[in-house]
This record gives C-alpha cells, structure tokens and sequence, in this order.
C-alpha cells in the first residue's frame, strides 16, 4: 500500500517539479542554457530545456538528467552536468554536491556508466549532483591560449557555479567533492580567500589531493623540468591526449573502469591547469575552513601516503 502512495505521489508531483528545474533560466550569475543530456554537441550553445530520464519505472528514486551551459564570465561558459531524483526535489531541506576533477579530464570522470557513476550515486542519495568540465576542458569554452587557464581563473569561475546551483536549485550550501587540482579548488572555495562567501560552501570530500608533492613515481614521469619544457611549448598551449596519456595513473584501476577512460576521456585539454602542479601548494592549506573528509590509499600512483 505505502509502495502504491508513493508512486501515485511521484506520477503527480513529476511533472510539475521538472517543469521547475527545467524551466530554471535566469541572467548573469547562474544564466544557463539547459541542453537535452541526448542531444550534445562539442562545444555548443543551446536555448531549449530538455530531460534524459532512465528507462526504469517512475519513482521518488528515478534519476533524470540535464546539461547545462552555465556563463561564469564574459565570453566564458562552463558545461555542467546534474543528475538528481524528485527525492533531491522534493527533501525539505535541499542538498546539492559539486564534483570538480583533476586535470586532462572532463566532467565525464564523475559519469562513468555502471555502479561507479558518483553523479547518479549522489541523486540516489537525495542530492542535486553537479559536475563541472573547467575552462578549455569538453564541451566548455576554449580560449585562444590554453596557458591562460590558470587555478585564479578557475576558482573564480567554479565560484559562479557554486552561486548558480544556489540560486536555481534552492540550496543555501554546496557540499563538493575534488579530486587532484579540483580538490585544491573545493579548499579554497570553502576558505578565507574565496571570491565568493565561504558559507555558501558546505563540507567537502577531497581524492588525490596533491599539496606539497607528488609521489617519487609520479614525479619521474610527469613533474619533471623536461616535461614541464614541453607542456610549455605545445601549439597554442593545448596538449592532445591519448589513451596512453592515463597509463600510469589507471596502473591499479579495475578493468572495465580503465577500459572505459581509455575510449572517453582523450581529447584536446587546455595546459593551465597542468602547469599549476608544478608550483605546489596550488592554494595554501591554512586558508581552508569548511569540514573536509579526505580520502588517502596506498595505491593512489600520484598522491604521497
């Protein structure tokens, strides 16, 4: 009986809740062009609202999906991905969680399809789930010069996707996840320097945070004055990647996951964000206040135990 409620109560309440997320366009801090999640193209602008539903039957848990273009700046759109359930929508006092990645990878890192998709673990857990490609990364803006991309004009602009879920999903603080530079990122945000106020930042979860080194494996291979020479010399300041470009850290990744990065995050990716390793820290530790959950591993082929 409880089970025949609640699907009654989610055939009613459905539509009218995705009307309001979908419906979501504002101007400046947070105007967006909502994208069907099914209809991408790389780059691309879009003025239509549209929704990826999964193919299972409609409940409180059903997760549906939207692609936004969120303008941070003059000229400078992000592409954001967000996957939430009417149990996000409909809890009384909403969630949301920002994923920011690390470098050379899209926001594609937190939608890997299967049980390890973070995005739709998060919508199941009654969260508005976000993940941002950063400036010069997918379907974001690609400046003239990728060495302009620094973590300053980063965390600017993740600042006003923090502010634009605030004001279109009715959240008073954004919880993040990082990983690598976006943990670095997700600190600062959360800290004494941020652009924006620090309390509209909630707790945060940090994955291969690299502060002050990386491990000696690591930094023979890529954190080295040769490689730093080249990343600093490639045309127009972007590297094109290639499957071999994530050997080294998908060493201990499960197959199918591996797999799976090979054939979808290589591609062409701004150098700026890379070339902020080489001066560690990114940004100093002390100026961090929110909560922090940091996850550490013995098997992590880039950040020190």
């Amino acid at each position: 009986m409880k089970s025949e409620v609640q699907s009654a109560l989610s055939a009613l309440v459905a539509p009218l809740t995705i009307l309001l997320l979908t419906g979501c366009t504002a101007a400046q801090v947070g105007s967006s062009n909502d994208l069907p999640a099914s209809d991408q193209t790389a780059g691309g602008e879009g003025s239509s609202a549209g929704l990826a539903q999964q193919s299972e039957p409609l409940s409180l848990n059903t997760v549906f999906s939207l692609e936004h273009q969120i303008q941070v700046s003059n000229g400078v759109n992000l592409h954001v991905l967000e996957k939430f359930t009417l149990k996000s929508a409909l809890r009384p006092h909403r969630r949301a969680l920002l994923m920011a990645t690390g470098t050379l990878v899209t926001n594609q890192q937190w939608n890997v399809p299967g049980p390890h998709n973070a995005l739709e673990r998060a919508a199941r857990a009654g969260y508005f789930g976000f993940a941002a490609s950063y400036e010069g990364y997918g379907q974001s803006t690609i400046p003239v010069d990728g060495k302009s991309v620094t973590a300053e004009r980063l965390l600017v602009e993740m600042s006003q996707v923090v502010e634009w879920i605030r004001h279109h999903r009715l959240v008073r603080r954004v919880d993040m996840m990082g990983s690598s530079l976006g943990s670095s990122l997700a600190v600062e945000l959360g800290g004494t320097h941020s652009p924006i106020s620090r309390r509209h930042i909630g707790r945060l979860i940090l994955t291969a945070n690299v502060y002050k080194g990386v491990t000696p494996f690591f930094a023979a291979i890529f954190f080295n004055p040769e490689f730093r020479a080249f990343l600093e010399s490639v045309p127009n300041g972007y590297l094109p990647t290639g499957p071999e470009s994530y050997g080294p850290v998908l060493a201990f990744a499960e197959p199918a996951a591996a797999t799976w990065v090979s054939a979808n995050i290589p591609g062409l990716y701004a150098v700026g964000p890379t070339l902020e390793g080489f001066n560690l820290p990114v940004f100093p530790a002390q100026n961090g206040r929110a909560p922090v959950l940091q996850f550490l591993g013995d098997q992590d082929p880039i950040t020190p135990l």
